[in-house]
């Protein structure tokens, strides 16, 4: 039985072994990298629930995602000035 499951991370499919990453490791699994000396990010998951309704949760440094098979993930990053 396999632990990978399949979330969209910026419009690709990423295969995860585990099912909690941190705000960081999301952040890298989008960017490659976590730089928040130079730049901030943000973001935003979406899945659907068992009845259809669609479910949007906001994410900040410090939280923990617990990852489902086909949720989407939107990740952002600017520039601080």
């Amino acid at each position: 039985m396999s632990n990978l499951i399949t979330v969209i991370i910026n419009g690709q499919p990423v295969e995860v072994e585990k099912r909690s990453y941190s705000f960081q490791e999301v952040i890298t699994l989008a960017f490659g990298s976590y730089d928040d000396s130079q730049k901030s990010y943000t973001m935003v998951s979406t899945r659907k629930n068992d009845d259809g309704d669609k479910h949007k949760i906001s994410y900040s440094s410090g939280y923990q995602i617990k990852m489902k098979d086909g949720m989407r993930i939107n990740v952002d990053s600017t520039n601080r000035s």
